[in-house]
């Protein structure tokens, strides 16, 4: 991955495993996803020979849909470079559904989960947000949610120093591109700050970068949008240090 990643000429790498503190019961998802995996993936990464000269994090991803508030703690502070928190894993099993099978009741619920993550401590990115293999067709559901309360999510995450992913994996899907475009543009005109990723699983996945990037650059995003590797540290002490003021 390491190497992969060099090659396709990108300025940092960020590994962000999915983590919880404690096991979540019904969930096997997460039934072996301590944290020490974050110090066990550090390990490794020193033991890789002849590494780029380029950042190498370690970044953590809770899972609020399914864990809620318990989904990070200090020991996951502790170890994560940066944590990513996702609010729309309403596929895995424990997750909780909507009140009917309205596309208003759908995208209330999604609404909800979101404010709530983000004001967890030590969150410093919004995972895919609205990305959901479960709640689809995705247009109809977030046409129901209205531009003020769409302000009310970013202007949440702005103040809490919490970026907005545009991630490539989700990306794939032109409907998801469609449905969240309108989401995406009126943070940028807010002054949201973004982080770019591929969520690749394997090398081979990295490409999903390059479609990430021109799909940010045809909603109109140029480069100070995004976060730096730096910046991106520097905002997960900030916004920690924000939460627990």
């Amino acid at each position: 991955m390491i190497r992969a990643a060099h090659q396709e000429g990108i300025a940092a790498l960020g590994f962000s495993d999915h983590v919880t503190p404690q096991p979540i019961p019904g969930c096997s998802f997460y039934d072996r996803q301590r944290v020490h995996i974050l110090s066990d993936l550090r390990a490794e990464i020193a033991g890789v020979e002849d590494v780029p000269a380029f950042p190498i994090l370690v970044g953590a991803e809770a899972d609020y849909t399914i864990a809620g508030p318990a989904c990070i703690d200090a020991s996951v502070l502790a170890e994560a470079d940066y944590v990513i928190c996702a609010a729309s894993h309403f596929h895995l099993a424990t997750a909780p559904l909507p009140a009917d099978d309205t596309p208003r009741a759908k995208a209330a619920l999604m609404l909800r989960m979101a404010r709530e993550a983000l004001v967890l401590p030590g969150v410093s990115i919004w995972a895919h947000p609205f990305a959901c293999s479960k709640m689809q067709p995705l247009s109809p559901i977030l046409e129901t949610a209205s531009e003020t309360e769409f302000a009310v999510l970013i202007e949440l995450a702005n103040a809490r120093q919490v970026a907005i992913e545009i991630n490539g994996g989700a990306g794939q899907d032109r409907a998801y591109r469609q449905a969240t475009a309108r989401f995406f543009c009126l943070a940028r005109e807010m002054g949201a700050r973004f982080t770019l990723t591929a969520d690749a699983h394997h090398p081979d996945q990295f490409s999903r970068l390059h479609l990430a990037l021109e799909w940010a650059r045809s909603m109109g995003f140029c480069d100070r949008d995004f976060l730096t590797a730096r910046a991106l540290c520097e905002r997960q002490k900030t916004g920690a240090q924000i939460s627990a003021s």
